[in-house]
């Protein structure tokens, strides 16, 4: 049982005590089956691996060390947000049937131990704030938080602790001096990472605003950016004149990036000709960070030739 736990949910102390104590060493079969993990995660593929043999629970989980391991040696932020967010899916969907005992394992081991004021399901506030989705619903605006507690539902709580999963796997650090065959299958990896990258598009230096900017930064970084803020980017660059091609270059950073769904969205944006939300809407989705006093990102060109 300890084992067939440690295989579904590798992350955690015991994926670690099984491959100590079990000595997994890595070798080709494990490193194969880790890139294959790490393929998977790129294509959008989710598959839950539900091997019987021993021998074969100690191959996935050593499989996901060896993914952890080129991952550390490569550094390549893209691959690690991709693993990491399809590792979290994998977790979630697992978790959402999984027994009470083996649910509260993971609480405790995530950090995500929800309890109950007056008569509601919470987990504490600073829980919440680091492992809330960056979603317009988890802003604590929209949220009814009392004595330091947040209220939120057993689905919520579930999300909670596929954000915690995630954060754990990305967090990987460095290996320096990564052995042979993890350098060896590294290379192999380095192929499946996309050659173009993001579109330096034809704005000058301070031509957008601090808001635009950081969204823009976002997506060079290839990290993930909420609905509003993918929403938001899409709007201002269809109507500052950039192209549907060149933005759809854009999203395709985001680690969950999903071209069937990204073409449609930002088609319709351009079909309806939805203009960009005031900066008093950003400001409620949390995507303002400066006082610019512009009422309006599409305004800031204007605005600084006033100044």
């Amino acid at each position: 049982m300890e084992l067939n736990f440690a295989c579904k949910y590798p992350f955690t102390e015991e994926g670690k005590q099984a491959i100590k104590e079990n000595n997994i060493q890595i070798n080709d079969e494990i490193t194969e089956r880790g890139v294959k993990r790490i393929v998977d995660a790129l294509n959008r593929v989710q598959r839950t691996a539900n091997p019987v043999h021993i021998s074969d629970q100690l191959i996935e989980i050593g499989s996901y060390g060896a993914a952890r391991m080129m991952l550390a040696h490569l550094r390549n932020r893209y691959l690690s947000n991709k693993f990491a967010i399809a590792e979290a899916k994998k977790a979630s969907s697992l978790m959402a049937r999984e027994t009470k005992e083996n649910i509260k394992r993971l609480q405790n081991e995530l950090g995500v131990v929800p309890g109950e004021f007056e008569g509601k399901v919470v987990v504490p506030l600073e829980v919440y704030v680091k492992f809330s989705p960056r979603s317009v619903d988890y802003r604590l605006i929209n949220r009814n938080v009392k004595e330091g507690h947040v209220e939120v539902s057993r689905r919520e709580v579930l999300r909670l602790m596929e954000e915690a999963v995630k954060m754990k796997v990305e967090d990987i650090g460095l290996f320096p001096n990564a052995p042979e065959i993890v350098k060896k299958y590294s290379v192999k990896l380095m192929k499946l990472v996309p050659k173009t990258a993001p579109s330096k598009m034809s704005f000058k230096e301070g031509e957008n605003p601090p808001c635009i900017e950081k969204l823009l930064e976002t997506a060079k970084k290839h990290e993930n950016l909420g609905h509003q803020g993918r929403w938001t980017l899409a709007v201002y660059l269809i109507n500052k004149g950039v192209p549907y091609e060149k933005i759809l270059q854009i999203f395709s950073n985001f680690p969950d990036y999903d071209e069937r769904v990204a073409s449609y969205q930002i088609k319709h944006a351009i079909n309806r000709g939805y203009t960009v939300p005031s900066c008093g809407m950003l400001l409620s989705y949390g995507l303002c960070i400066a006082e610019c006093k512009i009422g309006n990102p599409l305004r800031w060109k204007t605005w600084k030739r006033k100044k």
